[in-house]
């Protein structure tokens, strides 16, 4: 394994964890406030958590210079996680947070696909049999047979996830190609987290949806999933996709729903059984094989 990527993959193995531990909390804060009201905030707040980072960096005028990249770039993956996290909100007011977060881990399959037909690239085997082994280890974990939402194993719910499952990966994809190019890693960031936060209030503006009850989970779940699900988390995949493929991306980020599910038992959310304890091992093992393996 290629040193100068362990620092980047380890990055993202910390992302996915947080991404995990935020799905519980975002469908609790869902009870108390509108899918585009809750990005709205979730977003806005992200942007402007980063800003001490800026005054604390060596960068002088780092909003004077504004380049092509970075302003259509941070447009266009915004425009890709305004409707991945709007896909995915909406899924999640009707799904449970462990479907919700193995529904949206099928971007790992969609990745490479993508990869493959838009860019003729060809995809390493080792990769796809590690997806391959994910893949498994996801249906394991998500145990279908015993998952039911009002007796109906899948629901509206599922169906929009899976939309944000195609959105992310897209963003993957987009993103991968764009931090490649010569940007400023917070403006960049800065730019997508604002386009994400004023589309969102755009389109509550739209459907004249401004649902929002201050209540504590809802704050707690906007705070925790700004900073530590987007701040954090998408910053840290913007800088190591810097040294990562977006196919290398996708396959760690399919221990996203293992995190979920151990966040969903500790929290009292939901209960597993031990074929699913099976599949979250699979899982993990899928992402040790491909990163063992990428020389």
């Amino acid at each position: 394994m290629s040193q100068s990527k362990f620092p980047a993959q380890i990055g993202l193995v910390f992302t996915t964890l947080a991404w995990g531990a935020t799905f519980v909390l975002v469908k609790e804060g869902l009870k108390d406030a509108s899918p585009f009201i809750f990005a709205f905030y979730r977003f806005l707040l992200a942007a402007l958590v980063i800003l001490p980072f800026v005054f604390f960096s060596n960068q002088k005028n780092i909003f004077s210079n504004f380049n092509s990249h970075e302003i259509k770039g941070g447009i266009l993956c915004g425009l890709l996680l305004y409707m991945g996290y709007g896909f995915q909100n909406y899924g999640l007011e009707i799904t449970t947070p462990s479907k919700s977060a193995f529904i949206t881990s099928m971007s790992i399959l969609l990745v490479p696909i993508f990869v493959f037909f838009i860019k003729q690239k060809k995809i390493n085997k080792h990769l796809w049999v590690a997806i391959g082994i994910a893949i498994i280890g996801l249906y394991l974990l998500l145990n279908p047979s015993d998952v039911q939402i009002n007796e109906n194993p899948i629901n509206t719910g599922d169906f929009l996830t899976f939309g944000c499952a195609i959105m992310f990966a897209l963003h993957i994809i987009v993103q991968g190609d764009f931090v490649l190019k010569k940007i400023n890693l917070i403006r960049f960031f800065i730019i997508q987290s604002l386009s994400v936060s004023i589309i969102s209030l755009l389109s509550s503006v739209a459907i004249s949806d401004f649902t929002v009850n201050w209540s504590y989970p809802l704050i707690m779940a906007i705070v925790i999933t700004a900073i530590f699900g987007t701040t954090f988390a998408i910053f840290t995949m913007i800088w190591a996709q810097k040294k990562l493929s977006a196919s290398e991306t996708a396959i760690i980020f399919s221990m996203e729903p293992v995190f979920a599910a151990v966040f969903s038992i500790i929290l009292g959310v939901e209960s597993f059984s031990l074929l699913q304890g099976v599949g979250g091992v699979i899982i993990v093992l899928a992402v040790i094989y491909y990163s063992l393996l990428d020389r």
